[in-house]
């Protein structure tokens, strides 16, 4: 099967950009990765922590030459093994007796063993299948289209053409039916789940459809979650070595609250989907409220729980939650309220309601990463860049009454800033350019880089909005800290060059934010201390930049 793939590689390309081995491997990862969850209480831990011997084949124990053995170690004790054992129970896989004893269900595993080798096979795309005028239209594709799309093509395939698959074939109906339910289009991403990213509306709606037209079994989606972690947990090209992409490369709370997350969407058939979004949020917070305190209440209760989640790590969230007390009142407000709607007409969260209802709801794609780049330490300026996000979001697309607008979320992508530290994010006005936020179509938003002499003629589009993250800078408490390094002194000199750029090209409003920095552009020395224009006759006086800080009115009310 290696030299197979191998050769197709030799003339073909992959798909996922990555070579053939490496795909194989990742599929061999799988394969072992079932193979130690089938076998928890017997050696499965270990097999999944520490690996097998390149030689022997035999499973490895403490004391035996690996990479990061300590690492390895702390996951083996506080992975939640006996979930996990739950997740194949409920998918049907195994039978846990009454005496402790564990059974196998061949034909449920088999299911999976086939599913596993063969789900990424249309990334060769020399595989890729051609669209049949027969079967025209298939999930936005016509006649003679290549489904590039790997799960669409293989679900394209096994829908029309599954004699080619022996091992899906082979199956009985009833398992064939659960392989091609997990590579239907649910639109449910799981990371927006775990990480509260998402509205309610754009997380379960689909999915919601699906369980309330009996068209998805509970031991369904136990199945379904089982492949989508095994496939995680084999995505290190490297299997003998153990499930490293969750050993070694992915932190140990998140993968537990993707774990504890796994039966929430059984509550969709008797819940709606705000309805089983809040009680998630709820639950997670119960779990951390001795790190975090007691839970949030009023309007702003939803965004606080949503941020808190987002951040992940016990440090990051205790950052949050004071940081978002200490916000100016209006970023409070915008949080509050945009990250309180819910995507659906006539679904309200009972811990916050909002005054002014409609949509559409905005998912800020990124934005767990984005909060946890710059938290702890930058909690609060990664709390304003974000309300800046949605402040602007909202200008791009603003609020309507109308059912079908409430019905609706937007996607805004922040990419670009996801992986910046605040220094990054903001030293760009220095080489000439502004961030803005493209209004790509009636759903999509993205955050890009403009340099400034094109910005105007952008925003003349009606579907650019600066984004005007020098404020932040503006007030940040690290501004001493800022001045330490001659660079940032220069960076910091030039944005208010910048702002003022921006503003005679009309690219910006003049406001108080960029009034501020313009002074400050103007008046500041290479020691970073600012002099006041027009100073008073009588006293003159030089403050460093915490203190500039200080005489502004507040920069985010504009």
């Amino acid at each position: 099967m290696a030299s197979a793939f191998e050769r197709r590689h030799s003339e073909h390309q992959v798909t996922s950009g990555i070579s053939a081995k490496d795909e194989y491997n990742r599929t061999i990862g799988a394969l072992f990765a079932v193979y130690w969850l089938m076998r928890i209480g017997v050696d499965g831990e270990r097999g999944f922590s520490y690996g097998v011997d390149d030689k022997t084949w035999e499973v490895k124990k403490e004391g035996d030459k690996m990479s990061q053995p300590d690492k390895r170690k702390a996951f083996l004790e506080k992975n939640e093994w006996l979930r996990l054992q739950e997740l194949l129970i409920d998918a049907g896989m195994i039978v846990k007796h009454s005496s402790g004893e564990v059974e196998v269900q061949i034909e449920r595993t088999a299911a999976m063993l086939a599913l596993t080798a063969l789900h990424d096979i249309m990334k060769v795309e020399a595989l890729l299948p051609r669209m049949d005028k027969a079967h025209a239209p298939y999930l936005g594709f016509v006649e003679g289209d290549i489904i590039n799309d790997h799960d669409i093509a293989l679900g394209y395939v096994l829908d029309w053409y599954s004699e080619h698959l022996p091992s899906f074939v082979m199956l009985p109906v009833e398992q064939q039916k659960s392989v091609r339910f997990t590579q239907s289009k649910m639109g449910f991403n799981h990371g927006w789940l775990v990480q509260a990213e998402a509205p309610p509306g754009a997380l379960f709606t689909t999915m919601r459809k699906l369980v309330m037209s009996g068209g998805m079994a509970p031991q369904d989606i136990a199945f379904y979650f089982t492949h989508w972690l095994t496939d995680l947990a084999g995505a290190e090209p490297s299997p003998l070595f153990g499930c490293e992409k969750f050993v070694l490369k992915f932190p140990l709370p998140v993968l537990i609250s993707f774990i504890r997350s796994f039966g929430v969407l059984d509550k969709l058939a008797v819940k709606n989907e705000t309805e089983v979004f809040e009680d998630y949020l709820i639950r997670r917070w119960d779990e951390i409220q001795d790190k975090v305190g007691p839970p949030p209440e009023g309007p702003a209760a939803v965004a606080v729980m949503r941020l808190v989640i987002q951040a992940q790590e016990p440090a990051k969230q205790v950052a949050v939650v004071k940081a978002f007390a200490a916000l100016p009142r209006e970023d409070q407000r915008i949080l509050a309220e945009e990250m309180c709607r819910t995507g659906l007409p006539e679904q309200e969260y009972q811990a916050s309601t909002i005054e002014k209802r409609g949509g559409p709801s905005v998912l800020v794609y990124y934005s767990p990463a984005f909060v946890r780049q710059l938290a702890p330490d930058h909690a609060k300026d990664a709390l304003r860049l974000l309300a800046e996000v949605y402040r602007r979001s909202r200008s791009l697309w603003p609020l309507k009454p109308e059912a079908d607008e409430e019905d609706s979320t937007v996607t805004v992508r922040i990419d670009q800033i996801k992986e910046l530290n605040l220094f990054d994010i903001q030293s760009i006005y220095a080489g000439g350019e502004s961030w803005c936020l493209s209004k790509r179509n009636a759903k999509e938003g993205v955050i890009e880089r403009q340099p400034l002499d094109v910005l105007a003629k952008s925003l003349q589009k009606d579907t650019y909005k600066v984004l005007k993250f020098w404020r932040v800078m503006a007030e940040t408490k690290t501004g001493d800290d800022f001045y330490k390094n001659s660079m940032q002194k220069h960076v910091m000199h030039a944005v208010g060059r910048a702002v003022q750029q921006q503003v005679r090209a009309g690219a910006i409003d003049r406001d108080d934010d960029s009034d501020s920095l313009s002074n400050f552009s103007d008046n500041t020395d290479k020691s970073g201390s600012f002099t006041p224009r027009n100073p008073s006759p009588t006293r003159t006086r030089r403050i460093s930049f915490v203190k500039f800080k200080e005489a502004l009115p507040d920069p985010m009310s504009a």
